[in-house]
Formats: C-alpha cells, sequence, structure tokens
C-alpha cells in the first residue's frame, strides 16, 4: 500500500506593526514547504512465499470449484470447461502450490491454511459429494481437467 507524507509548514509572522506608510510594501518570504515524501511501497512477496494470501486464494479456488460442480450439475462437459476456466484464472494459485511443494515447505503453508480450516472442509465436502463427482469420476478430459487443476502445472 503506497504511504505519501504530505507535509506544509507554513509560518505566519503575526502581531508585528505594519511597515511606516511611506516605506514601500515587500512581499512576505515564502512560507517554507516540506516536499512531499513518495516511498516506494514495498515489493509484494510472491505469491509461493505469501503463505497467507496463498492460503485465502488457495480457499477461495476450493469454493469455486464447489460452485462450479454445483452450476454443472452432471454435466461432464460442462463441469470440464468449469475447471479449465478455473486453471486460467487461478494459474499463479496453482503454480506457486506446486512451488511450495516442490520446494519442502507444506508445512509453512499448513499453518496459514489452518486459519480457513472450515472453510475448506465445506468446499471439500461439496466437491466429494457433489453429483459431478459421482457422474464425472470416471470421464477421461474431467479427470485431466481435475489433474491440471490440483496437480502439478503443465510444463
Amino acid at each position: 500500500m503506497t504511504r505519501a507524507l504530505f507535509a506544509v509548514i507554513v509560518i505566519a509572522a503575526c502581531g508585528s506593526p505594519p511597515p511606516p506608510a511611506a516605506a514601500p510594501a515587500q512581499p512576505p518570504p515564502p512560507a517554507p514547504t516540506v516536499a512531499a515524501v513518495d516511498a516506494a511501497p514495498p515489493e509484494p512477496l510472491p505469491l509461493d512465499q505469501d503463505y497467507a494470501e496463498l492460503a485465502r486464494r488457495g480457499a477461495a479456488l476450493m469454493r469455486a470449484v464447489a460452485d462450479a460442480f454445483a452450476e454443472a450439475g452432471t454435466d461432464c462437459a460442462a463441469a470440464t470447461a468449469r475447471l479449465a476456466a478455473l486453471q486460467t484464472t487461478h494459474a499463479d494459485v496453482i503454480a506457486a502450490n506446486a512451488k511450495v511443494h516442490h520446494e519442502g515447505r507444506d508445512a509453512e503453508l499448513r499453518q496459514s491454511l489452518a486459519r480457513h480450516a472450515q472453510e475448506l472442509d465445506a468446499a471439500a465436502r461439496a466437491i466429494v459429494q457433489s453429483p459431478t463427482m459421482a457422474a464425472c469420476a470416471r470421464d477421461a478430459s474431467f479427470q485431466t481437467a481435475m489433474d491440471n487443476l490440483v496437480g502439478e502445472p503443465p510444463a
């Protein structure tokens, strides 16, 4: 978040008598100002290192899958298309998750995921118990779309 500090200091002379009428009036000296400080925002952490954000967005992805299955019902082609769309819109989450796993940092991510446990459990239940899973579990295109979404990103 960008934070800028704007400070303006104005010094005004108060209470001094006006100059004599015969003396030419001089403009008051300019008020000193302090330039605005526009510090650059800190660089955001890469998603695979920002465990709290990765957990939040991972939970959102799980909710999106559950919602997609609720909408698709037993239509495997529709479910497969929705999974492919989610893979595209959440590609950074999928890649960050895979990187965390490959680098053995699962424990760190699990700590952040614990804050979303109820939400994740509810989404997982909705996915596993959905009519979509019952109808499409053996559909090859559906299986590939699921693998692409929750598995390793394509090389």
